[in-house]
């Protein structure tokens, strides 16, 4: 792929406004068991193609002095990693080369294991240099890399959510104000797409729920103002889908995106809202180009197939605030159950959260329903 490349691509198949409703049909709970326990939130889980399990721990208030990222190690017990300072971080301290706000991290076809730090608690604005995306080798803890990106790709207000990885391209949202970061590893170019744009921003219609469908507000009544979250880039590398928490999950052409000639505004006129969902914590594709949806209002994930027919994978009463989703090499799904709802500033100010935070798994059946599913999507 090119960021010169000019050819429009054209929303087709079944998958539309109208697509095919869910079926009722739930894999027994008991297919999720426990892969790991943590003593303070944890919304992400990434395995290396060895097997080895780290998590993120965002430092929610009340989490000051929790670590950022955990290697699990074969007793389940958690060891701080990389080691080295970077999980020392409290208030008051530079941020530039200690993890502050893990808001996620993933590991893609070489191994290696990327962290998402926002650089700063929920609520503050990161020092300069804090906000960053961080390459490790989890074999040995050795910095890969750090990316900092200047203003004019991430202006005041911006905020890292999540990223994968394409090929030559890293792709990561801003849940701040709306848009997505592109960054070319051959050139070390970089591009802010869809920056503000509507449809990169939750709307007036759909809300941030928990589970039964209680609406997340603070004990001033404000709710969650969470812009572009979610994304993923199928195995070909053709489409990129994203979402706010709270819907409608989208998706966009990538040669769109990375059309240099393109305007933000002409972008945003080829964005198709695929399907309204519930309010989701995360997702996952297959390499059948299923995407797996965290339904945080219902404690299940569900599956969604290309030609838009969908089908609940597992209902569980543990999938409180079910997050980002995870598939490993040998096929197993990974469910970080971050109880992020029960938090204070999402649970009318009282903090009902309860440690220990679990990390669910379980193997994915070939098929679910009519629905063959794949493997793991490594960029």
């Amino acid at each position: 792929m090119s960021p010169r490349l000019g050819r429009r691509e054209i929303m087709g198949g079944a998958i539309g406004l109208a697509i095919g409703a869910r079926t009722a049909m739930a894999t027994d709970s008991r297919c999720l068991t426990v892969a790991a326990r943590a003593p303070t939130l944890c919304s992400a889980a990434a395995v290396t193609p060895e097997g080895v399990l780290f998590l993120g721990l965002p430092r929610f208030p009340g989490m000051e002095s929790s670590m950022s990222v955990a290697q699990v190690l074969s007793d389940g017990t958690l060891r701080p990693f990389p080691g080295k300072g970077w999980n020392d971080w409290k208030p008051g301290d530079d941020g530039t080369h200690a993890f502050v706000m893990v808001n996620a991290i993933h590991i893609f076809r070489d191994g290696t294991l990327w962290v998402v730090d926002q650089g700063a608690p929920p609520g503050q604005t990161p020092q300069p240099g804090a906000q960053k995306l961080v390459q490790i080798d989890p074999r040995t803890g050795a910095i890969r890399n750090i990316l900092r990106f200047p203003p004019r790709i991430m202006p005041p207000g911006a905020q890292f959510n999540d990223l994968r990885i394409h090929g030559n391209f890293l792709f990561v949202t801003d849940s701040g104000l709306g848009g997505v970061i592109i960054y070319d590893f051959m050139t070390g170019g970089m591009l802010r797409r869809l920056s503000g744009q509507a449809v990169m921003r939750n709307d007036a219609t759909h809300v941030h729920r928990g589970l039964g469908g209680r609406i997340l507000r603070d004990d001033t009544g404000r709710r969650p103002q969470v812009q572009s979250d979610m994304l993923e880039v199928d195995a070909a590398g053709k489409w990129f889908w994203f979402s706010v928490p709270a819907g409608p999950l989208k998706r966009i052409a990538v040669n769109a995106l990375l059309d240099t000639r393109r305007s933000d505004a002409s972008l945003a006129r080829d964005v198709r809202v695929v399907k309204d969902i519930p309010t989701i914590g995360g997702t996952c594709i297959d390499t059948h180009d299923n995407i797996y949806l965290s339904d945080a209002e219902h404690g299940r994930i569900t599956v969604l197939a290309p030609d838009g027919h969908e089908e609940i994978l597992v209902t569980d009463p543990r999938l409180i605030s079910p997050d980002a989703l995870f598939i490993d090499r040998n096929r197993t799904l990974y469910v970080p159950c971050s109880q992020i709802e029960r938090l204070a500033m999402f649970n009318e100010g009282h903090d009902a959260t309860e440690a220990p935070f679990l990390v669910l798994k379980m193997h994915l059946p070939p098929q679910l329903g009519r629905i063959p599913l794949g493997g793991a999507v490594e960029g």
